[in-house]
């Protein structure tokens, strides 16, 4: 394992996608100009990101990024296997042409009647049979993604079927090996779990990881019954790593001590307007490479900054 681990960026502390109000006003250049001057050399696609191929790795290199992958919304709790794979087919060759080599899957089936509008506490719960149909279908769905030379990332998130760490044990033990592990630090953290328990029990099969810190005094004093997911992103819940709460420290030796080989990507959902991402994801970039540093590890820096210092 070399000890260099590449270091990308989520573009929704820019623009979120599921959220039109947060940061609609920032172009696609703005975003991925500053995600370079910040020092990260991949980043994950947003909304706002072309999708002519051509086009979209043109204006990345032109920045001395990658592209590292996208969210994937699947239906596998409601859809059979073909019927999925048919829907997905051109997304996961959009994804090959592009080079990326994980497809982040959510399920985003069997979600709460409410919608977004539905409150923390309205969470969706899968059962038992479901559950153990969804991995079933996963593992199908994983094992058709290797065969395209890709690997899935299966993302547990808040207010989806699968968020706390006990289920997602449950899918892990029922989903075959074609099915790998998306940890975000700061979905499990809100959720109630620990990432230290997620990260120590499924290192094996993580192979994509995201950085999200929590600010937990708001975390704290969010009244589930009454807020909604996307309003505690407008709260401030998440922030990107080092300008929260979260220890990442253990992950660092973890990755020092057993290895990783997938791409570490710092995200936040949060208001642009209140959290100035520019600024931020700088202090984010310094603070990985710090902790990394400290393990014995390190990540390369987009030298685009210095780049357009010289030719400025």
């Amino acid at each position: 394992m070399s000890n260099e681990i590449p270091v990308g960026i989520n573009p929704l502390s820019w623009t979120n996608d599921a959220d039109p109000e947060l940061g609609d006003h920032i172009s696609f250049s703005t975003c991925i100009t500053e995600a370079a001057l910040a020092g990260f050399t991949g980043i994950e696609i947003g909304r706002k990101f072309p999708r002519d191929p051509k086009e979209l790795l043109a204006a990345l290199s032109g920045r001395n990024l990658v592209p590292v992958s996208c969210w994937y919304s699947g239906f596998l709790t409601e859809r059979d296997i073909d019927e999925e794979w048919s829907k997905a087919a051109p997304f996961v060759d959009w994804l090959v042409e592009l080079g990326c080599k994980v497809l982040i899957y959510g399920e985003c089936g069997a979600g709460a009647p409410q919608g977004q509008q539905a409150k923390l506490a309205q969470r969706p719960i899968l059962g038992e049979a479901a559950l153990a149909s969804l991995a079933s279908r996963l593992t199908e769905f994983g094992d058709r993604l290797l065969r395209r030379g890709m690997r899935l990332a299966f993302h547990p998130h808040v207010m989806h079927p699968v968020e706390t760490n006990e289920e997602i044990d449950r899918l892990m033990e029922r989903a075959g090996a074609s099915v790998g592990l998306l940890l975000d630090t700061g979905h499990i953290t809100m959720s109630g779990g620990d990432y230290r328990n997620i990260m120590n029990r499924h290192w094996r099969r993580t192979i994509h990881l995201h950085l999200k810190d929590v600010r937990m005094k708001i975390l704290r004093d969010l009244d589930r019954s009454a807020v909604t997911f996307f309003e505690s992103v407008r709260r401030g819940v998440f922030t990107l790593p080092g300008d929260g709460d979260l220890d990442f420290t253990p992950l660092f030796r973890k990755i020092a001590d057993d290895g990783f080989d997938g791409w570490i990507v710092v995200e936040a959902e949060q208001d642009p307007r209140l959290a100035s991402p520019g600024p931020l994801s700088q202090r984010s970039f310094r603070h990985v490479a710090t902790l990394l540093s400290r393990c014995g590890l390190s990540c390369e820096r987009n030298a685009y900054r210095d780049i357009t210092e010289i030719t400025g």
